[in-house]
């Protein structure tokens, strides 16, 4: 906000709109998008769960045990690499929601601020085609 009235000190009423519409808010909303980004990333882990993708589900593994007894072995093998690849699916899964989620606030940003770039002409078309449709 303080932005605007910087702008607004300086110029003309007409050049600081322009100014403000063009050029602050598109940058105000461009760090916005670049918060919820970041937010998104801290929110889903996806850095760690991708550093983490093969650790086992919950941290759930069986001790091998002293010496060797083959029974133990075969069982406490299959399920750690059952709780493996449990974790490997669950992490999967939730970067995946993580990456669709960045991927729809991607796409919401980039329409919203053309809709904003376009809004003055979507808004004076509007008036112009109402007046007509009135008369």
């Amino acid at each position: 906000m303080k932005a605007m009235w910087k702008v607004a000190d300086e110029k003309n009423i007409f050049v600081s709109w322009l100014v403000w519409h063009y050029i602050v808010a598109p940058r105000e909303v461009l760090n916005k998008l670049k918060n919820i980004f970041s937010f998104g990333l801290d929110y889903f882990s996806i850095p760690f769960l991708i550093r983490t993708l093969f650790a086992p589900w919950r941290k759930y593994k069986f001790s091998y045990g002293r010496g060797f007894d083959a029974a133990r072995f075969f069982e406490a093998l299959a399920f750690n690499t059952f709780s493996r690849i449990m974790g490997m699916i669950m992490r999967c899964a939730v970067i995946l929601v993580g990456v669709l989620t960045q991927l729809m606030v991607l796409f919401v940003g980039v329409l919203s601020i053309i809709f904003w770039i376009f809004l003055p002409i979507i808004t004076a078309l509007t008036l112009i085609i109402s007046i007509q449709w009135l008369i």
